[in-house]
């Protein structure tokens, strides 16, 4: 069983997409009970493409709903949109822990691109 199975249920955007919005609401559901307190801007790192990979993760608030197991990323404020045809990464690293504080430890990365 792949390992970020046991811990990644889907994504929205979907990996690799094309031609996504670029004010979209990035959503990530997990497959278990996440420790909330370990989905911040220091665990969850989003990257700018076009700024050559620059760290945005401060461009986002991060809100996770325990009863869907999802964490949904909104940008701050609308003017921080991701700008068009851009490669956007998220890594959702190691360091996340589920309710019972046992940590994901392998990152999973989320790659795509906007309109």
């Amino acid at each position: 069983m792949n390992r970020h199975s046991e811990w990644i249920k889907e994504t929205q955007p979907l990996p690799e997409s094309h031609d996504i919005p670029e004010n979209t609401l990035i959503s990530i559901t997990f497959q278990q009970e996440i420790n909330r307190h370990t989905l911040n801007m220091r665990n969850i790192l989003i990257l700018n493409g076009n700024s050559g990979g620059r760290l945005i993760s401060n461009c986002f608030l991060y809100r996770y709903i325990a009863e869907e197991r999802t964490l949904y990323l909104y940008l701050k404020a609308d003017a921080e949109r991701l700008g068009s045809n851009n490669m956007i990464e998220i890594i959702v690293t190691g360091r996340i822990s589920n309710h019972r504080n046992m940590r994901m430890e392998i990152p999973y990365s989320l790659r795509f691109t906007t309109q």
